[in-house]
C-alpha cells in the first residue's frame, strides 16, 4: 500500500485554539499546563500519520481530544529531546551557503548538509519503501525563540531529473493535498540554494531526516 495524503494524512489542518496546552501535568494542587499547541503540532501529526499508516488503521475524521493528546505525545517524541532539538538549533545558526575563506571551508552550510549528508539518508529510507519524517529549517539566526518557525513533514516518495529531486510530502498544514512537494537542487551544494516547498515557496533553508519508530496508537 502506498501512502497518499488525501487517504492516510489527517483531513483537518494543523491548527489549535490559543491556550491549548501540549502537556498537562497533574499535581495535588491541580493540573499544570505546559506549552501552547496554537503554534502547531506538526511533528506529532507527522509521526501519528506514519503510525496509523504502519498499523493499517483508518485515520480519524475529526480532531477530537483523544487524538489531539496523541498528537501532543508524538510531538514530544518527534523533538527527540535533547539532541533532536539541538540539531534544529545547530542548523538554524548555520548559514545556508558554506563559509569558505581562502579555499578553506570554515562552516558547512545547511544547503551542503542537505544535499550531501541528509538527502542520501532520506533516499535510502524511501527506496526501502518506508516513510521518512523530515525536519524543515525555516528560521535563521542565533535566537532560540525562532525555533518555533521550523516545521516537520512526512516524505513518502520522490522523483529525480538530473540534479533536481522532487520529494512527495504530506504537510499537516495543508490537509488532503496529494500534490505537495519539496524540490531540492543538488548542484552547487556549497551555495545559497534553498529547498522549495510547493505551497510556501523557497523558504526552507535545509531538510534532515528525523529518527522515527512506529507506535501503535492507543487513544
Amino acid at each position: 500500500m502506498t501512502f497518499q495524503p488525501s487517504v492516510h494524512g489527517f483531513p483537518f489542518p494543523n491548527w489549535w485554539p490559543p491556550g491549548s496546552p501540549v502537556i498537562e501535568i497533574p499535581t495535588p494542587f491541580g493540573t499544570i499546563p505546559i506549552g501552547d499547541a496554537h503554534g502547531g503540532v506538526c511533528g506529532g501529526m507527522v509521526f501519528a500519520a506514519a503510525d496509523y499508516f504502519h498499523h493499517r488503521l483508518p485515520r480519524p475524521a475529526e480532531p477530537e481530544q483523544p487524538i489531539f493528546r496523541y498528537f501532543c505525545k508524538r510531538l514530544l517524541d518527534s523533538w527527540q529531546l535533547p539532541f533532536g532539538v539541538l540539531k534544529y538549533y545547530d542548523w538554524q545558526r548555520r548559514p545556508t551557503a558554506s563559509r569558505i575563506w581562502g579555499g578553506v571551508k570554515l562552516v558547512n552550510g545547511t544547503a551542503f548538509l542537505t544535499a550531501t549528508v541528509e538527502w542520501p539518508r532520506i533516499q535510502a529510507v524511501l527506496d526501502s519503501g518506508d516513510l521518512a519524517p523530515l525536519g524543515l529549517i525555516q528560521a535563521d539566526g542565533l535566537n532560540p525563540r525562532q525555533m518555533g518557525y521550523h516545521h516537520q513533514v512526512l516524505a513518502y516518495g520522490y522523483s529525480r531529473h538530473g540534479e533536481t529531486v522532487t520529494i512527495n510530502i504530506y504537510d499537516p498544514n495543508f490537509p488532503n493535498d496529494d500534490l505537495e512537494t519539496l524540490t531540492l537542487t543538488l548542484t552547487n551544494p556549497e551555495g545559497d540554494t534553498p529547498v522549495v516547498h510547493s505551497c510556501t515557496g523557497p523558504n526552507v533553508r535545509g531538510i534532515f531526516l528525523t529518527n522515527y519508530q512506529p507506535v501503535c496508537p492507543k487513544l
